[in-house]
């Protein structure tokens, strides 16, 4: 069975794991395993947009307050912070990769606003922001020197090595098993996996 090192194993490449190999490809090597093809996740079908307090008359705190007060008590308010405080510089960072946002007639980003909010603050690429945002991800991902994706990859094996998970063994298309060693393995595989 061949076998292939890396210094992280990035399973599933939706906006979560492809966002992790970007960074994580500054300091190792990376390697995505995706089922599939690498544009082909869950991030596709995500339609609204990005909240982010990018707008003149917005800031964090308000977005904050608008978010809290939308989840009845039921929202960790740190976490909260730590998301609102970041996501003006997570949208600059997609737009840095060539995501392609709606502007407005001024050439700043059209944002919409939808229920809970009190402010235009969603980014968006028409009604198929997660498509646009996939795509832009997907390419920057393809470029890197430091990235390698494997497509049609169904991974059946997790190795664990003294309670930590080490690699990974996959089915891939035309190829059949093979196994992957990494220093550390990131699992993003979304809710259906």
């Amino acid at each position: 069975m061949a076998h292939d090192t890396c210094d992280f194993l990035v399973i599933g490449s939706g906006l979560a794991g492809l966002s992790f190999a970007l960074h994580a490809a500054r300091i190792g090597k990376v390697t995505v395993l995706t089922k599939a093809q690498v544009v082909d996740s869950n991030t596709n079908w995500a339609q609204g947009g990005i909240a982010a307090a990018v707008g003149e008359s917005d800031d964090w705190s308000l977005h904050e307050e608008d978010t809290l007060v939308a989840g009845a008590g039921l929202c960790d308010r740190e976490a909260v912070r730590f998301l609102v405080q970041r996501a003006p510089q997570a949208i600059e960072w997609l737009r840095g990769l060539g995501a392609r946002f709606d502007l407005d007639g001024s050439n700043a980003l059209d944002l919409g606003r939808e229920g809970g909010h009190s402010r235009h603050r969603i980014v968006h690429h028409a009604d198929k922001t997660g498509w646009e945002v996939e795509r832009a991800v997907s390419e920057a991902v393809r470029q890197h020197d430091s990235i390698q994706v494997v497509e049609n990859a169904f991974v059946t094996e997790l190795h664990l090595h003294d309670g930590r998970c080490v690699g990974a063994s996959a089915h891939i298309a035309d190829l059949g098993m093979r196994t992957f060693g990494a220093r550390a393995v990131m699992l993003a595989t979304g809710g259906c996996g």
